[in-house]
């Protein structure tokens, strides 16, 4: 069977392929791209359009290319339209901006013959610090999921390394977290920094906590939607200090419906990107709080629960994990200086 291509229509100024019978659109002709013409190849279709006729490929099973035509770009399509059935939005959101970041730049290739060297000279063409054992993990998803679904096998990328991950040490002291709630001239983002870590909460968990998960009677949040829900099928619980809860009571009081954190724009939650940007800001004006960002607060959540005495399994729980390990791994060294020092404390007084 003749396998479709992307094909010029002169008189529309736009792109089509015969699909299914149907002449199907694929967008018109972008400007400043090369003039359409036909060789004895097929024609000569902008790179827009040819992502616009593999994604119409990808969400049909039957139109599966052959192992040894597929190029990388359509694996990541194939995947992605997986992902974006399977997964969470914000996953799939996810794996899109490294992956489209990724078919970028060698998307074209034909899939066998890529090689670990390629994701290598990807991550290098990048500003990504902490983000490559991410983008790693994404590609590598990408293709072990063409192998073992039988659209590319073996999975040339299968020996590609993901780097160590990095341990997070930037915390916000008091000083820096007052600093930054005086700089923060809006309400709904002062509440948001609080309950940040008052709670901590993933940035995520507290931009999209309702009414309707605060439980006043027990002092909780019971959130549902959690980073891994699927993987312990159990909801997430959020102790709540006395302060945390009459800020939740009062909140939900407010806003019964919706996000008890909204962004000022029409009532939403707070959108990882507005949340990045806002601490880009943050840091602009503040150059002294470099590499302060969301996920900090909850770092210092753990840090100072750590060196307050409470129990490495408390800790654990408190931020969501279902064992040590996570905690171990990022916060145990300071556990132990907290120890030590206490310890220096007490000898430096005689005690």
């Amino acid at each position: 069977m003749r396998q479709p291509k992307p094909w010029f229509r002169a008189s529309k100024n736009a792109w089509y392929v015969q699909y299914r019978g149907k002449k199907v659109p694929l967008g018109a002709h972008p400007e400043g791209a090369p003039p359409p013409k036909k060789t004895k190849a097929g024609w000569n279709a902008p790179p827009q359009v040819r992502d616009a006729f593999y994604k119409l490929m990808a969400s049909d099973p039957a139109n599966l290319p052959k192992a040894g035509e597929v190029l990388a770009c359509q694996v990541c399509d194939l995947f992605l339209s997986h992902s974006e059935r399977h997964n969470e939005r914000a996953t799939y959101a996810w794996y899109r901006h490294f992956l489209q970041s990724f078919c970028s730049l060698y998307g074209r290739l034909p899939a066998r013959e890529l090689k670990p060297i390629h994701v290598t000279r990807w991550l290098d063409s990048t500003a990504w610090k902490g983000g490559r054992r991410n983008a790693v993990t994404a590609v590598k998803r990408a293709f072990n999921w063409a192998d073992q679904q039988g659209v590319l096998s073996p999975n040339p990328l299968r020996t590609v390394q993901k780097p160590p991950p990095t341990r997070r040490t930037r915390v916000v002291s008091p000083a820096e977290r007052a600093e930054v709630l005086a700089a923060v001239k809006d309400r709904n983002f002062r509440e948001y920094l609080t309950a940040l870590y008052l709670t901590g909460c993933r940035p995520s968990e507290v931009a999209r906590v309702t009414a309707g998960e605060v439980n006043l009677d027990l002092g909780v949040w019971v959130l549902e939607a959690h980073k891994t829900a699927k993987r312990t099928g159990k909801p997430r619980v959020v102790y709540l200090s006395p302060e945390m809860v009459e800020l939740s009571r009062r909140l939900a009081a407010e806003r019964p419906e919706g996000p008890l954190f909204p962004s000022r724009k029409l009532g939403r939650p707070f959108s990882k990107n507005a949340i990045r940007i806002r601490f880009r800001r943050l840091r602009e004006r503040l150059p002294h709080l470099k590499g302060v960002v969301a996920y900090a607060y909850r770092h210092a959540f753990a840090s100072d629960a750590l060196a307050n005495g409470v129990g490495i399994a408390q800790v654990a729980e408190l931020l969501g994990h279902t064992d040590t390990r996570m905690v171990s791994r990022h916060y145990a060294h300071l556990d132990q200086k907290a120890a030590h020092m206490r310890e220096a404390a007490r000898k430096a007084t005689g005690g």
